[in-house]
């Protein structure tokens, strides 16, 4: 999710403007196309450099995707990509999308979809934030922003006593509707709660003693673990009196490409039907779910 998931890394910081300010996205031009435009406009699509000369798919035996390493996920996806092309009966090829960037500028997005990949795996499903020139397959894996924490005193958000510090990935839904409810409390009441660029940092301020608790995606929270022993003692808390925030994790796609991301969604839809999905996240014990498991 690539940006932090990955259109987040463009998306989160206009979505966070965009929800404070109550200004339309599409005043960003992230907005969704109007009901009536069925294709993207020309004016709508980015400008990649040498873009005449980028590749697309030849070779219809191929399923090549993209995954991005800036991604908790990137492996999992890689994965569940793979599952996907043998679904398909087609050859998976992948691309592995490296560098230092944070924000991600769209146009290189762009670039990277022509030259590389029909599909580009990690962006979370979030409604009415992508322009018109992309479109998203199904989700493949459920995930919720989570509280955690080291406090083994700390069950619930609830058990959490006035005063004490939350960090919070800033800018994010979750993020957004914990301040809102902060609001409704007396002052009191209230939990400090400061904002943090990713959740990364969310998590090293929960390490460092600096706040209590953190609010992280839960794939954020995974992936360190994964990598760090510092980081195994945290754990994941109940978010009452909050509702979870969660979101679907699906692929990305350029939006004249009707006919694959159909197969695509199929596919998926297959694969969470008849367990497969639900094994490779078992095996790699992530943070996750089948879309529609918790339904059952």
């Amino acid at each position: 999710m690539a940006i932090a998931l990955p259109f987040e890394r463009l998306a989160r910081p206009l979505l966070a403007f965009a929800l404070a300010l109550t200004m339309p996205l599409a005043a960003l031009g992230l907005g969704p196309a109007p009901a009536s435009a069925q294709e993207a406009e020309f004016d709508d699509i980015p400008y990649a450099p040498q873009q005449w000369t980028l590749g697309r798919r030849l070779n219809e035996s191929e399923f090549r995707y993209c995954v991005d390493h800036r991604d908790p996920d990137w492996e999992v996806a890689g994965a569940i990509a793979d599952a996907i092309a043998g679904a398909l009966l087609l050859q998976p090829v992948r691309y592995e999308v490296e560098t230092r960037i944070v924000i991600e500028d769209i146009s290189r997005v762009y670039a990277i979809m022509l030259e590389h990949c029909d599909v580009h795996m990690g962006f979370k499903l979030i409604p009415e934030i992508y322009p018109s020139w992309i479109t998203l397959t199904r989700a493949y894996y459920e995930a919720d922003y989570v509280f955690v924490t080291d406090d083994p005193g700390i069950a619930s958000l609830a058990d959490l006593p006035p005063g004490r510090p939350i960090g919070a990935t800033g800018g994010t839904m979750a993020h957004i509707l914990l301040v809102h409810y902060l609001t409704t409390l007396p002052a009191a009441s209230r939990w400090p709660t400061y904002p943090y660029g990713t959740s990364a940092l969310a998590l090293d301020s929960l390490l460092n003693g600096t706040v209590d608790v953190a609010l992280v995606w839960a794939p954020d929270l995974w992936a360190r673990q994964q990598a760090d022993p510092a980081y195994a003692d945290l754990r994941v808390i109940d978010s009452r009196p909050l509702q979870p925030t969660g979101y679907g994790v699906g692929a990305l796609m350029l939006a004249d490409e009707t006919f694959l991301r159909s197969a695509v969604d199929e596919a998926i839809a297959a694969l969470s039907a008849d367990g497969t999905i639900a094994s490779i996240l078992t095996e790699y014990g992530f943070l996750a779910r089948v879309p529609g498991a918790g339904d059952q």
